[in-house]
């Protein structure tokens, strides 16, 4: 198999898993962005948590994330605190639409991902990790 052949393949997963995630999400009457959504789960994976720990997690500048935030924030979906030990920092936090819209949002990744993986054994989709994330830490 060429390099070429791997390339296009991923590149078509790629392109072909997103689409499955827009539609799922549109399907859902979700309409935030992919950078929305990862700003949101990286708030709930460190909650509660600076802009700055959300721009390190995501590998975003803060400049980007502070406008996400605002979207966010504006749509009650993030809320903001006074950090309890530095003033120049706010501590961010879902709120309850935004912990319901996380839970909306997974259910949508859980069904792409079993439209994903249809026909494939646990031992498949073992394999395909232990591959890509090889591919991953070559290309780091």
């Amino acid at each position: 198999m060429s390099e070429t052949t791997v390339g296009e393949s991923l590149h078509q997963l790629m392109h072909a898993y997103k689409r499955a995630l827009r539609r799922a999400y549109a399907d859902a009457g979700l309409d935030l962005t992919v950078s929305h959504i990862r700003t949101l789960k990286a708030i709930r994976g460190q909650m509660p948590c600076t802009a700055q720990d959300v721009a390190h997690r995501t590998q975003r500048d803060k400049a980007q994330i502070t406008r996400l935030l605002r979207d966010l924030r504006d749509a009650d979906i993030v809320v903001k605190a006074p950090h309890p030990e530095d003033r120049r920092s706010q501590m961010l936090s879902l709120t309850g639409h935004g912990r319901d819209l996380l839970a909306r949002i997974d259910a949508c990744e859980r069904e792409a991902h079993e439209q994903l993986s249809s026909g494939m054994t646990q031992t498949d989709l073992a394999a395909f990790l232990r591959l890509s994330r090889l591919m991953i830490a070559n290309l780091r």
